[in-house]
């Protein structure tokens, strides 16, 4: 199945007890413009009769890059465990970044255009624990052109305590991709 198009970048913070799973604090992370995954998998091979007689691939962990136009604060505080405070006239924020910070696993989430013999859906993707390392940022000053900068970000793709790492399904219509989205990462509200 082809893909294209990237939308609706979301995150909400993961509680796990021994034996279930729970999302809260939803949110927007940023407007997609790219995503990345790249997963490994432990390999074990059993050889017998001078041939491989048993092979056995299974989830590792997996690396998930993504790139959106801006990370605001709440969103870093969230997912880098960064310090928000409240300055000047009651509206301005400040965060404070320090070396021990430790942010929430969260689930993270996006949907994509799919087409297979000519008919669409929307393809939705729900990563059900990741951690997100500080983000990388460049900054250039202005010339002849002008060229965005935007953040990315890397996180580690890992296993709840269901061993589950993630779900999706595709849906005919955008609006059932965002609903079910939004019902993974408990956001309220319509789509």
């Amino acid at each position: 199945m082809a893909q294209i198009g990237l939308k609706y970048l979301i995150c909400s913070k993961l509680t796990e007890t021994e034996t279930d799973t729970s999302y809260a604090e939803g949110r927007i992370m940023a407007y997609a413009i790219k995503a990345d995954m790249n997963i490994e998998v432990n390999e074990g091979v059993l050889r017998g009769d001078d041939r491989i007689i048993e092979n056995v691939k299974e989830f590792k962990s997996g690396k998930l890059t993504l790139n959106g136009d801006h990370l605001d604060y709440e969103t870093r505080a969230l997912i880098l465990g960064h310090t928000l405070t409240t300055i000047e006239s009651g509206t301005n924020k400040k965060m404070t970044a320090k070396g021990a910070d430790d942010g929430a696993f969260v689930g993270v989430g996006f949907y994509a255009t799919s087409i297979k013999n000519n008919i669409r859906g929307f393809r939705a993707i729900w990563l059900t624990k990741v951690k997100f390392g500080v983000p990388s940022e460049s900054m250039e000053t202005r010339g002849e052109a002008i060229n965005f900068q935007t953040p990315t970000i890397e996180g580690t793709i890992l296993t709840d305590v269901l061993d589950v790492w993630k779900e999706e399904a595709t849906f005919p219509t955008e609006a059932e991709a965002k609903t079910w989205l939004n019902t993974m990462a408990s956001i309220g509200g319509t789509p």
